[in-house]
Order: C-alpha cells, then structure tokens, then sequence
C-alpha cells in the first residue's frame, strides 16, 4: 500500500525524527545567539547601571527606547562612555532585566 518512502515519511513524521528548516525567528528567541545593538546614553558604575538607548529587542517584546539595565558584572562597565555604540546581551532575570555581555562595537 505505502511505498518504502512515504512509509519512512510516516515513520519519521511520527517520531518527531523530520528535520525541518530553521525559522528566521529562531535566532532572536535565544539570548545567546543575539546581541542587541545600542548607545550608551550614562555609566553609573558603583551602582552597576548603564542606561542605553536601544533597538528593539526582539526576544523581550521591546521597542526601541533609552532604558537603564543593570549588569551583572559592574568590571563589564570599565572603558564605557557615554556616546559609545555597544552590542550587548540582556536578559530576563527575577529581579527585572540584566546585561550579562558588553561589546564596543565601534
């Protein structure tokens, strides 16, 4: 009744064994993958803040705004000045939201 492919299709299908092409928004559903971009807008350092101005933030639902993140590491804040251009990862914690990467992205 069935051919060797299309039982094989049926076998795989059921078993979860298909591989299916990656979706573009895979990659900004993982914070690990994505770096969002930014300006650095004030360096607070003893407190551990930086306020960005940023793009949007996919993977939080964010549009694009001037927001102070905490970091995780207040050493990630040394060399930041205001008006630099960043890449950084932010993520969702149960304190509210934490920068856990800074890069210049010059």
């Amino acid at each position: 009744m069935f051919g060797r492919r299309a039982f094989a299709a049926v076998v795989a299908a059921a078993t979860g064994a298909v591989a299916l092409p990656a979706l573009a928004w895979d990659a900004s559903l993982s914070g690990e993958r994505v770096l969002s971009a930014g300006r650095v807008v004030n360096v607070d350092t003893d407190a551990g803040k930086i306020t960005i101005e940023h793009q949007p933030i996919t993977q939080l639902y964010m549009e694009s705004m001037t927001m102070i993140f905490r970091v995780k590491d207040p050493a990630m804040l040394i060399g930041l000045t205001p008006g630099d251009k960043i890449r950084f990862r932010v993520e969702r914690d149960t304190e509210g939201f934490v920068i856990t990467r800074i890069e210049n992205s010059i």
